[in-house]
């Protein structure tokens, strides 16, 4: 947590940072633990809710290269951190509102526009995309705001809820995923599972059939999911 004093100090920026991303990419300590190659333990000390160990430089940047964050993002309080009117008046709130870094923008798309048998770069072609915002967060490039559509992801996701799919990311079981059949021309957002070496596209929703696909060679897993967007 962040302490009450005017200026936050660079570990408590640096943890506030990565507990933001983390929950906006629903990355838990252990999965980061997993991603880095270190103990749950060793991660938990910097990356838990509470904060028992800063993290230091070197890790710092290692984190950015990880998260596809650009250097020193995790030590600017003013791209994570929002600025409250007291803060402006020269008090620091602990409780400070977290802001996203702006980088040009970016297409929205709904499923179907975006499952249709075309290329992740076509995307960005007049008329593809159904509106363009500011980006939210940095992003890799080839990044896309997707429009859900459907029940067969509930309760975490809802129709018309909107996430942010990086086609650069490398994907593992266990992320959300969006997969297209380019044959087809559909797509859909669903989580990647493994069982038995096989992959398979799961549904959330216990009442929605088919609750597995399998990932065959039709499909293309076309990017993952790393943020979900509130309402803009």
């Amino acid at each position: 947590m962040l302490s009450m004093s005017k200026y936050p100090t660079i570990p408590e920026i640096r943890h506030a940072n990565l507990r933001h991303i983390m929950q906006g990419r629903s990355i838990t300590p252990a999965e980061l633990a997993r991603m880095l190659g270190k103990a749950p333990g060793q991660v938990g000390q910097f990356a838990g809710p509470t904060r028992h160990k800063g993290i230091g430089d070197d890790p710092a940047r290692e984190l950015e290269e990880l998260l596809g964050l650009a250097p020193y993002d995790l030590d600017n309080p003013s791209i994570l951190l929002g600025t409250s009117a007291e803060e402006k008046r020269g008090d620091y709130h602990a409780d400070a509102t977290f802001q996203a870094y702006t980088k040009g923008k970016i297409p929205v798309v709904g499923v179907i526009a975006a499952g249709s048998a075309m290329e992740v770069i076509d995307l960005y072609q007049p008329g593809v995309a159904e509106e363009w915002i500011d980006a939210p967060t940095n992003h890799t490039p080839g990044a896309f705001i997707l429009r859900l559509s459907g029940f067969s992801m509930q309760p975490r996701f809802w129709s018309d809820d909107q996430v942010m799919i990086e086609p650069a990311l490398k994907v593992a079981p266990g992320d959300f995923v969006f997969a297209k059949r380019p044959a087809v021309g559909d797509g859909t957002f669903k989580q990647l599972v493994e069982e038995d070496g096989r992959l398979f596209l799961y549904a959330l929703n216990a009442e929605y059939s088919p609750r597995y696909i399998e990932v065959t060679p039709e499909w293309h897993i076309v990017g993952k999911a790393t943020l979900r967007l509130d309402k803009l």
